[in-house]
């Protein structure tokens, strides 16, 4: 990941940096504005706890990617020390199916 490709969003409230990558921004930009709000109050809660009740690895292989889920938003990110990077983002709505990129 090159700093080119990372879109940095910082919650009001949060003891981690938030970065974007290109793709995950580029669906979070485009979504439409109650989507979007949703998007934000998920990645805030990651923010605020990344180990969290909420949150669980996203693979069985993998000990780095974990996810989360909130009102038919879901993310998959990385955590560090100072950063958690949103690697993906999706909105799922039984009636509009998923959001393709």
């Amino acid at each position: 990941m090159t700093a080119s490709c990372v879109s940095t969003y910082t919650p009001a409230i949060m003891k981690r940096r938030v970065e974007f990558t290109e793709r995950a921004a580029r669906l979070r930009d485009y979504l439409p504005p109650d989507d979007r709000r949703t998007l934000k109050r998920l990645v805030d809660r990651v923010a605020n706890d990344p180990y969290g009740p909420s949150t669980h690895l996203a693979f069985t292989n993998d000990d780095l990617t974990r996810s989360s889920w909130l009102e038919g938003a879901m993310v998959r990110f990385l955590v560090t020390t100072n950063v958690i990077y949103v690697v993906d983002a999706d909105i799922y709505d039984a009636a509009r199916g998923f959001n393709v990129i």
